[in-house]
């Protein structure tokens, strides 16, 4: 054993009640054979790990097949199933659900995770010949490095993906793209640095945005207004006020004492900006350089404090009165400034697009550009003409639908919750179908335009032809892989306006079945919600399960663990808390909806053991509020509704309850 690398994972699988190789003796009969297995442990390449198990003396070994991840598992199973073959030990080819509840089974849980593992259980004539032909499947693959059958993609198409995921709350799918981004290479190092910070802004991580160790350089490198914005409204919430009260005079000082000059940030469109915080600052900046410029434009933004803006008003010359701000519903979007005009040397091909149409106009000429938030924020909102625009988008053709997709971002991005643009958002989701974009941010993706459109109390024919729509596709991405998407989608339907009751009961049927079919394979959450889900849409569907380890007992939490769940969306918690209390009775849960920080939003973050935040339904004053307060751990869902936040939510309660 001194030559194999054995981590704790393996000792507790072959502890108590695991009698197979008892204290892992070098004289044990069973040593040379086991060993021999666990030299997969030093490179974890192409060959699996085989442990054996018996608990009971006399009975024949169960025997887990562990791969390293999920695609090792796919590769493996034809290989397995002709290794067996069949008569050697049961074989149906799916991995086998390993419960939390099973010592044995939570060390192999910790080594490789769900989804990853094999059980075959031979009987005590083919224990002997299925050792041997494990052996045989062991030897023919040692040595071997672990496959990459993931190929290289487009960078740009990667860089869509990380936008669309940003917008659509998938905070895990855009850490797994930029990973990929990291690793494919392809962009120089201050654009990866772009990208990481406008990550940790939408996730409200101020403190460590702002401790970035590429914010000194990032500074001098002409960022994107998106990264600007981000930047400052972080400094500025954790720097313009004391005690929840503007400070102005601390504030000044604080940003000249500070060692990195993001006062270079502020340039000639940030009076175009939406967040408060960074307005805010731009503004002080504005002050110190005595820019008046600048002060007649941060005037006009509603987004501006009124303390500020009377401030700026008094560097204006006697004859400038500073814009008044518009009333709130012709606003639109706070960054209503007319875009400034393109320099004299640009040309109309080369100067940015001012509208969603004429954008449109340079897909159909093979501009295929993504637009910026900032830049979108400064056009006439989708909402004002929604219309047009969903006709225009129609009338897109198709080989411009991919350049389409990757300005979705945006869309959701400066989509108005009070003014949905319900027509926008269906043509977009149908050009998702259309191209059958089905990955988990396009899924998220697919939600969010989903709820824009419902929230409008679309029509009966409207209603019932969308639904129908999706459902069609629902084949080809319902599955345990996407249960949290798909239960996403169907808790957007039951939510909204029932226009056609038959026609939500069908939706839901169509893309519920198939994880009903396989519900053995969900988790306990998943299970309760999919039952509100049912039930809500008059659907009597049985989510049970008979024989289940953990329908026998329920979860043993350790004693007065308590959770704080974060989200605009207040029936989307509603159902995330009625699910836990259902599953974990002992479990404490706080909602919050808090748009700015409160006492009581204080007190319930520093008290939560696990803090779970849906940053696509999130307000950043909140978001970086619960951050610094955070007594606890904080997580982020892939995703905005119920069923991403009870799916990270169970990720973390099964850990704790493995160690605990």
């Amino acid at each position: 054993m001194n030559d194999i690398s054995v981590d704790q994972s393996v000792l507790t699988f072959f502890s108590s009640p695991n009698i197979v190789w008892p204290g892992l003796a070098a004289d044990h009969p069973a040593a040379e054979r086991i060993t021999a297995f666990l030299r997969a442990l030093d490179t974890r390449g192409e060959c699996p790990l085989v442990l054996p198990r018996r608990d009971v003396d006399g009975q024949p070994s169960t025997v887990y097949f562990v791969c390293w991840d999920p695609p090792h598992a796919g590769r493996m199973r034809p290989l397995l199933q002709a290794a067996v073959a069949d008569y050697l030990s049961p074989f149906d080819g799916r991995v086998a659900s390993l419960s939390a509840a099973d010592p044995v089974e939570v060390a192999v849980l910790a080594m490789v995770g769900s989804g990853t593992t094999f059980v075959l259980r031979p009987t005590t004539q083919t224990e002997g010949r299925l050792v041997v032909a494990l052996q045989r499947l062991v030897r023919s693959l040692q040595g071997r490095p672990r496959r990459s059958p993931v190929l290289p993609r487009p960078v740009g198409r990667m860089l869509r993906e990380f936008d669309l995921a940003l917008a659509a709350g998938a905070a895990e799918q855009s850490a797994a793209v930029l990973h990929e981004i990291e690793r494919a290479g392809g962009i120089s190092h201050e654009n990866v640095a772009f990208l990481q910070i406008q990550r940790l802004s939408r996730l409200g991580r101020d403190r460590e945005l702002l401790a970035h160790g590429s914010l000194p350089t990032v500074v001098y490198t002409e960022p994107p207004e998106a990264v600007r914005e981000a930047i400052l409204a972080a400094w500025g919430r954790g720097n313009l006020r004391t005690d929840g009260v503007l400070d102005l005079g601390g504030a000044a000082e604080r940003l000249a004492a500070e060692p990195i000059d993001i006062a270079m940030l502020v340039g000639e469109r940030t009076s175009t900006w939406s967040d408060a915080d960074a307005l805010a600052v731009g503004a002080l900046v504005a002050l110190a350089r005595q820019d008046a410029g600048l002060s007649e434009a941060l005037c006009s933004n509603t987004g501006v404090p009124d303390e500020l803006r009377v401030r700026l008003a008094e560097l204006l010359p006697a004859t400038a009165a500073p814009a008044e701000p518009a009333d709130e519903q012709d606003a639109g979007s706070p960054a209503m400034a007319e875009v400034e005009p393109a320099p004299a040397v640009a040309t109309e091909s080369t100067a940015p697009p001012r509208s969603w149409f004429e954008w449109l106009d340079r897909l159909e000429d093979g501009a295929a550009v993504a637009p910026a938030t900032t830049l979108v924020e400064a056009w006439e909102p989708a909402w004002r003409v929604d219309e047009d625009l969903g006709r225009a988008i129609e009338n897109l053709s198709d080989l411009a639908t991919d350049a389409l997709l990757s300005g979705v971002a945006a869309f959701l991005d400066t989509a108005d919750a009070g003014h949905p643009a319900p027509q926008t958002a269906r043509a977009l989701a149908s050009r998702y179908l259309i191209e059958e974009r089905f990955g988990p941010a396009d899924l998220s993706a697919l939600a969010a335009l989903l709820a824009i459109f419902l929230s409008s109390a679309p029509g009966r024919d409207d209603y019932a032809a969308l639904l129908d729509d999706i459902a069609t596709f629902a084949p080809q991405w319902s599955s345990v892989a996407s249960a949290a998407q798909a239960l996403d989608l169907a808790d957007t339907v039951v939510c909204g306006p029932r226009a056609v009751p038959e026609a939500q009961a069908q939706f839901i049927s169509t893309v519920l079945g198939p994880l009903n079919a396989q519900r053995q394979r969900l988790s306990g959450g998943l299970r309760s919600l999919a039952s509100m889900v049912t039930s809500d849409a008059g659907l009597d569907w049985d989510w049970t399960i008979v024989d289940s380890a953990d329908a026998s007992a329920p979860p043993e939490l350790p004693a007065g663990l308590s959770v704080l769940i974060y989200s605009l969306d207040a029936g989307t918690l509603a159902r995330v808390a009625a699910s836990l209390s259902d599953q974990y009775p002992t479990l404490t849960v706080q909602q919050s909806s808090d748009k700015v920080g409160t006492p009581a939003l204080r007190q319930h973050s520093r008290n939560a053991d696990l803090i779970v935040i849906a940053t696509g339904r999130a307000a950043h004053a909140a978001t970086g509020f619960i951050t610094d307060n955070a007594g606890g751990r904080i997580c982020y869902p892939d995703g905005c509704g119920a069923a991403s936040m009870l799916r990270v939510i169970e990720a973390v309660l099964d850990e704790l309850r493995s160690v605990g």
